[in-house]
């Protein structure tokens, strides 16, 4: 069966007043790293809002498989942007 290709979504104009989702593995430094990218998000884009990884939980646990299959339920009930994913390799 392969990859299906898909349309990539409309990129986003403008990030102020955005709702933006972080999602993270739990692997490598998010819990540093994530800090920082907020406050510079909020710092660049006025309005801007950050749900934190934590709201989704490890993107790279022992549920990896169920949770990645609800994410696009979850990110539609918590009316998310845009997503930045960390992931450490």
């Amino acid at each position: 069966m392969g990859v299906q290709s898909r349309r990539a979504a409309d990129r986003l104009t403008d990030l102020a007043g955005a709702r933006i989702g972080f999602l993270w593995d739990y692997l490598f430094r998010g819990d540093e790293l994530f800090p920082v990218l907020d406050r510079e998000l909020r710092r660049r884009y006025p309005g801007i809002e950050i749900v934190g990884y934590e709201v989704f939980g490890n993107t790279h646990g022992p549920d990896e498989v169920e949770r990645i299959a609800a994410l696009p339920e979850a990110l539609a009930e918590r009316r998310i942007d845009a997503v930045v994913s960390g992931m450490g390799c």
